[in-house]
């Protein structure tokens, strides 16, 4: 009791006090100003020379790095308030050590799920609402984490990928897509006429077809088979897209060829041959 009214008692109190409300704010200092720093670095201002990332990938980026950062600053806050204390936080700092050591040895797939999760989101390598193809799986990307990636296919069957087993994606959705229709046409046909005929579809398509980019265009002759020559065209198109517009030019040259009366190719068989074509009468 008499070490109670002791100036030295409370001189000793003072400083302890301030000690640790000094560790307390250091803490909570350095906490503010690196969160302001990611801020500043994944969500930069207009004008700013800063690297730039989508609001989506800065903010999950941002947000791992904050929960990183500030863990780290409690443990050390604790360890240096346990010291004042007088208490050993040698074996704390060991124990942890040794706590980090066998969740890194035993969680290797974990940890390198969330690794490559890092890099992808960093990368910008597919965002939510891709269509995209990983390994024997392809489908629109629903969900984007650090550890799974969540596809849905088209039979509407939802795949969880863990990212560290992703080892290639292909990306349906990023820049144009290219539609490409191979047309065959008889040989006895008039071959001015046929190219005509799809240069006039090229047109009309390129005019109606909003998911044309660019083109069509006929590339010319790229095969001759027998009974056949095949005449390509191309056209550059929005990302998915490319199928509709496909599908708008073989009607369409369907419906110029039948105008024109351009037969079809004769079939041949495996042995060269042409084929006997034989209608039904009747039902």
């Amino acid at each position: 009791m008499e070490q109670l009214l002791t100036s030295d008692f409370w001189l000793g109190m003072t400083i302890k006090i301030i000690r640790l409300a000094a560790i307390a704010i250091g803490g909570s200092l350095v906490l503010r100003f690196t969160n302001l720093l990611i801020e500043q670095f994944f969500i930069p201002k207009p004008g700013s020379k800063t690297i730039y990332l989508e609001e989506q990938r800065a903010r999950t980026l941002s947000g791992l790095l904050h929960s990183v950062i500030r863990y780290t600053i409690y443990f050390f806050v604790i360890v240096m308030l346990l010291q004042e204390f007088k208490i050993d936080t040698t074996s704390i700092v060991a124990g942890a050590g040794i706590i980090g050591l066998a969740l890194g040895v035993g969680a290797q797939s974990l940890i390198k799920d969330f690794v490559t999760g890092f890099f992808i989101i960093l990368e910008d390598q597919y965002g939510v609402g891709d269509y995209i193809v990983i390994s024997d799986m392809a489908g629109t990307v629903e969900e984007i984490g650090f550890r799974v990636t969540r596809l849905r296919d088209a039979n509407g069957i939802l795949h969880i990928v863990p990212n560290g087993s992703i080892t290639k994606v292909s990306n349906y959705t990023r820049g144009h897509m290219q539609a490409i229709v191979n047309v065959p046409v008889p040989y006895e046909a008039d071959m001015e006429q046929v190219f005509s005929l799809l240069n006039a579809v090229c047109v009309t398509i390129g005019q109606t077809a909003p998911e044309v980019i660019d083109g069509p265009s006929v590339l010319g002759v790229v095969d001759l088979k027998p009974g056949e020559i095949v005449i390509r065209i191309i056209a550059k198109t929005v990302p998915l897209q490319q199928i509709k517009v496909e599908t708008a030019l073989r009607r369409l040259i369907r419906e110029k060829f039948t105008e024109a009366k351009i037969p079809p190719p004769q079939l041949f068989n495996q042995a060269g041959l042409p084929e006997i074509r034989v209608s039904k009468a009747g039902g």
